[in-house]
């Protein structure tokens, strides 16, 4: 048995010995919840970063809090199916150049307002307003800004300078949540105006647990259908499975690998599983050495034994990657199985690379617990380079530290994407005007791939273009992507009406109840 499996077992172990005692053990410091809310904990600190804002959320944490205050146009579910939101129908051009959606009439925002074209006609600009510095702008960079008109009170109108087909989806995104015709920053960071199931109460970002009351006067009749819920960062494991089996949660978002086994045979606690979702990912700036030369970047991507990673960090809970954000066993895919390990052609690479024994590769890779099991995947990662002759520093910092102070900023580092679109997934890290250019990938012809797919009529040859790109991403990108994460949330037996989207900054919770 490898030094990493022997590791993580007996930190699972740890981990089931320590959840149970402080599961019986009285606790001084419980956060101060309302005792009629149900009560929800996720693994993600928003740091001081984090606002209701949709423009710009740069945690999961800070996502999850957007979707109860606000709709978007169309909801998206695990398969990427779009439905009805906002919008009660669309339809377009023959050629697609030309989207109208109808929208939906009777919808208040939170301070009474009715909710018009207009308002989507400036969610749309705003988002899309290089001088806002908005993430959604290299996704949306099909949009017109001259083209995105309110026909009438209830009618929206994108024209656009080549055919979209899949515009509806792609309009569907962390950030389109729909906000009031007019708002600012200031407002909406800490008191958003919605549209919304729930209402934030006195949201402050240094100030947990997070409240949100159920809007009493909501257009989805009959919903929300509890009074308010509360939302707390745990990112602990052993803490996490302690407030499970106290009864002090209600709901975890997602539990860490290491505790599953604690909670299996838990009565009162169901797990529920999604299919392969977040990616794990470790993210090399290619125009800094030694990333820059590609034999290196390849030599990494050969040396790791993905089946180990998912057996030993994911418990099994994960699908394979193949070093770009689509699965494998999507039908996007541009291969259905991942790069084997192989020592021998990866110590060639290296050699060719200058690297040898008396010369071996040195790097250093910042992770920290900023989801669950990232700190297990890069032990394992340090140990199989060990294999090939790499030597890797591991320098494991505060999870709540991670994501303000060393992701973008350091030249190899642990990253995480959550579950989307091929459209969306191959830009949002990758196309040269992305927010988040955690790969330093600038590279003119993989953006003409993406315009290419985007206007692309015809499924099969849309369908070719991502696999093109997704080629380019396992064969020269920066990202090294062995897993993809199953998301393991677990529900308390007195609940009902929740579950797990793909996406982990989807969290519905309009029809979740609780008996107490």
């Amino acid at each position: 048995m490898q030094l990493a499996t022997r590791v993580i077992r007996l930190f699972t172990l740890i981990t089931m010995i320590v959840a149970l005692l402080m599961a019986v053990m009285p606790t001084s410091a419980k956060p101060a919840y309302q005792a009629d809310c149900i009560r929800v904990a996720g693994v993600e600190k928003g740091g001081e970063l984090l606002n209701l804002d949709p423009i710009n959320q740069p945690n999961t944490q800070n996502s999850i809090m957007v979707g109860m205050v606000y709709n978007r146009l169309m909801d998206v579910d695990s398969n990427f199916q779009v439905s009805p939101e906002l919008a009660e129908s669309w339809a377009s051009n023959e050629d697609a150049t030309e989207w109208t959606f109808t929208l939906r009439q009777g919808v208040k925002w939170h301070d009474g307002k009715d909710f018009t074209a207009n308002d989507v006609v400036y969610t749309f600009k705003r988002l899309i307003d290089p001088a806002n510095g908005s993430e959604a702008a290299a996704t949306l960079a099909f949009l017109n800004p001259d083209g995105i008109e309110a026909v009438d009170d209830h009618t929206v109108k994108f024209s656009l300078d080549a055919p979209v087909v899949e515009l509806p989806l792609l309009i569907t995104t962390k950030n389109t949540w729909i906000v009031p015709d007019g708002a600012t920053g200031d407002t909406l960071r800490l008191t958003p105006v919605g549209t919304g199931p729930f209402v934030a109460v006195d949201f402050d970002p240094a100030s947990e647990p997070y409240r949100f009351e159920k809007n009493a006067n909501y257009w989805e009749e009959g919903l929300p259908l509890s009074e308010c819920f509360e939302f707390v960062a745990i990112q602990e494991a052993a803490t996490m499975s302690a407030a499970l089996l106290s009864g002090e949660i209600d709901i975890a978002q997602q539990v860490d690998f290491s505790i599953i086994p604690a909670l299996q045979n838990v009565p009162n606690v169901e797990l529920i599983a999604t299919g392969p979702a977040t990616s794990m990912v470790l993210a090399m700036w290619v125009d800094t050495p030694p990333f820059d030369d590609v034999r290196v970047r390849t030599a990494i991507k050969m040396g790791l034994d993905r089946e180990e990673i998912i057996n030993t960090v994911l418990l099994g809970y994960g699908v394979i990657g193949d070093d770009n954000p689509i699965p494998p066993t999507s039908p996007f895919a541009w291969r259905s199985e991942a790069q084997q390990q192989d020592v021998d052609g990866a110590k060639a690479l290296l050699a060719e690379a200058g690297y040898t024994d008396d010369n071996p590769l040195k790097i250093d890779f910042y992770t920290s617990e900023y989801i669950p099991g990232a700190t297990a995947l890069g032990q394992v990662f340090k140990e199989q380079m060990a294999e090939i002759g790499v030597e890797v520093n591991l320098i494991i910092g505060p999870a709540s530290d991670h994501w303000d102070n060393v992701w973008l900023k350091q030249p190899f580092v642990g990253s995480g994407w959550l579950a989307r679109p091929p459209g969306e997934a191959l830009a949002i890290a990758y196309r040269s005007n992305a927010q988040y250019p955690e790969t330093h990938w600038y590279r003119d012809d993989y953006d003409q791939i993406l315009d290419a797919a985007n206007t692309e009529p015809d499924p099969e040859t849309r369908a070719d273009l991502y696999r093109q790109a997704a080629q380019m991403l396992t064969e020269e990108g920066g990202a090294i992507i062995p897993a993809f994460q199953q998301i393991v949330a677990a529900v308390s037996a007195n609940c009902e009406g929740y579950q797990p989207h793909v996406q982990l900054s989807r969290m519905d919770m309009r029809r979740v109840t609780c008996e107490r």
